[in-house]
């Protein structure tokens, strides 16, 4: 199967502004146009999603799915889900995400599930847990060279550089904000321990945020609306 030319990859890691950039393509294209994909059990998946691959009766191939969304007139898929699940189905270059400071990302998941009630445990139990060590390298091994890293950092900055660069109009929305300093508050009242111990934990989570955010820094916002062949890559 051929790249999808004129597709968008969206990979959302948890915490880092996924929300807000969903939304803004959401105005952008119109809500049906952005194919969602959170999990089985999330209301958010598109239903054409849980049709085919998350059906008590049997998932269906992920080759059939793509083949239903590239003929409609879809202009994204986004959702939590590591790049290589649907990386191949994309030209590099198509492929977006952003990427936080690791330890104000973990602060603020951390600080979502106790909200919900989907975890109850101290925050030193949380960090240590498999599935939430070096999430942000887990979801974007292998991610193309070419492809985009934002950073939620600098949303608003990465924002107008996608819009410049592939002639979009995407609007700065919040979405999921914390108003009361959420993650960055918790932060800065940790132990020396519990900083240790994260560091430990998400050496390859801090080594990613290094890179991507330097790739991003050096970057030179174009003066004028340009193609969508502008190589991002070519300045890491």
């Amino acid at each position: 199967m051929q790249p999808i030319s004129d597709m968008w990859l969206v990979v959302h890691v948890p915490k880092t502004a996924g929300t807000s950039f969903r939304k803004a393509l959401e105005k952008y294209y119109g809500p049906t146009r952005v194919i969602r994909d959170y999990g089985k059990n999330a209301e958010a998946t598109t239903k054409v999603v849980k049709d085919h691959l998350y059906n008590d009766a049997g998932s269906k191939p992920l080759d059939e799915l793509i083949e239903v969304i590239s003929s409609s007139p879809a202009k994204v898929i986004v959702g939590h889900f590591p790049v290589r699940k649907y990386a191949r189905y994309f030209r590099p270059e198509n492929i977006l995400t952003f990427v936080r400071e690791p330890l104000v990302r973990t602060c603020s998941e951390y600080l979502h599930r106790i909200r919900n009630a989907s975890y109850e445990g101290s925050f030193s139990d949380f960090m240590a847990k498999s599935s939430i060590r070096n999430i942000q390298s887990r979801f974007l091994q292998d991610v193309p060279e070419e492809s985009f890293i934002g950073v939620t950092e600098k949303y608003r900055e990465t924002l107008a550089y996608i819009n410049d660069a592939f002639q979009m109009r995407l609007t700065a929305l919040k979405r999921n904000v914390d108003r009361k300093g959420g993650g960055h508050k918790f932060a800065e009242n940790l132990s020396r321990d519990e900083l240790e111990l994260f560091g430990e934990l998400n050496k390859k989570d801090l080594a990613l945020y290094k890179s991507a955010t330097q790739r991003f820094d050096a970057l030179d916002m174009p003066k004028t609306s340009g193609s969508r062949s502008i190589n991002w890559w070519k300045h890491k």
